[in-house]
């Protein structure tokens, strides 16, 4: 959606306009503290204190209340009539307004239903620390008494469904941040001297390597993220010095090779679908196979634009039998792009980060 200097959705009066720059003042500074109550738990994956989800709660609250404030009477009622529709309807298909709409639901039922606000905190196990990430319970899991609410809009129960159940709760708070100063940038804080919005980006280390922690309303999402990481690793060879090929998998009617990349004792495993290993191939890079009887070939790329084992088509190359182990793997889909990227390009997270500019 094209961006005016103003912004899309400018607030002209004076009085909304003063309160919307408070709000959202208020906005970074709640995200700020989820952000940092988040930090502050002494997590451990079997023993230790285990996260309050409460207390979780009761941080998320007042930010829910300041995007619904910004939402209705700041940027909504400040409209005239005619861009007032124009701004609902942009609610409607634009994915950081679903995102607003849908945290109409939560908000609501925190200041009018007797059923208390919460969140599922998950511990995230990371290379350098543990954190806790709240995420918004799936629709189907709320209690029954919000779900049947006809106080909230029915849209609203839509886009809670499809833009915030399900997903991390800072990720909501930021999307709706960054919604709104796309509707009108003057309405956020920003420090003198040098434009940079105040508050973020949020402070502290990565969990892990291999994730993805938005930090700030200007950074690409984790959805964003996942595509642009997809694409690169699709474009480019996987790290490592070579692979060599042990299974043969069926996944949901698709054959995909399951192996090892690089030498002991750093070697880690790889999916991939004979497509990328063609592509790969062609790209210079060295896979092998190691079929049912023991001996190791080299793959290659036939004139035929097909995988080769020493002559023989590797789709006919007898592999040995899947061990126990990987009977029943739930192989992860490809389109997760965060996933791909980690299996492709282990331990080089930041260089993805550095080449996005973030």
């Amino acid at each position: 959606m094209p961006q005016t200097a103003n912004g899309l959705f400018p607030v002209a009066d004076t009085d909304r306009h003063s309160k919307g720059r408070q709000k959202m003042h208020g906005l970074a500074l709640y995200t700020k503290r989820v952000w940092e109550t988040c930090r502050s738990f002494d997590t451990s994956l079997c023993k230790g204190p285990q996260p309050d989800s409460e207390r979780l709660a009761l941080d998320i609250a007042p930010a829910l209340a300041a995007i619904r404030t910004l939402d209705l009477e700041v940027i909504r009622n400040g409209q005239c009539p005619a861009d007032r529709q124009r701004y609902l309807d942009l609610q409607d298909t634009d994915p950081q307004g679903r995102v607003v709409r849908g945290l109409v639901l939560p908000r609501n039922a925190d200041v009018h239903l007797p059923a208390a606000l919460d969140v599922h905190p998950e511990i995230a196990l990371g290379d350098v620390c543990w954190r806790v990430v709240p995420v918004w319970q799936p629709y189907t899991s709320l209690p029954h008494i919000i779900r049947t609410s006809t106080g909230t809009k029915p849209s609203s129960h839509a886009a809670y469904r499809d833009a915030v159940g399900g997903h991390r709760v800072v990720e909501t708070l930021l999307e709706a941040f960054a919604f709104f100063q796309r509707c009108d940038p003057s309405l956020a804080r920003r420090e003198p001297g040098t434009g940079a919005l105040s508050y973020f980006p949020l402070a502290g280390p990565m969990v892990a390597l291999s994730d993805y922690e938005r930090r700030h309303p200007d950074h690409l999402n984790r959805r964003e993220m996942a595509a642009r990481a997809l694409q690169l690793a699709q474009n480019g060879p996987p790290a490592g010095p070579g692979r060599e090929i042990q299974y043969r998998l069926t996944v949901n009617g698709t054959v995909l090779y399951y192996g090892y990349t690089g030498p002991q004792p750093t070697m880690w495993d790889f999916t991939e679908p004979g497509q990328q290993i063609v592509r790969d191939i062609q790209a210079g890079y060295p896979y092998s196979v190691v079929d049912a009887a023991g001996a190791r070939h080299t793959v290659t790329v036939g004139a035929d634009g097909q995988l080769h084992a020493d002559g023989q088509m590797l789709e006919h190359c007898s592999l040995r039998n899947k061990p126990m182990w990987l009977t029943g793997l739930t192989v992860t889909d490809p389109e997760d792009g965060l996933w791909y990227w980690d299996q492709r390009r282990r331990d080089e997270l930041p260089a993805l980060r550095t080449e996005l500019g973030l």
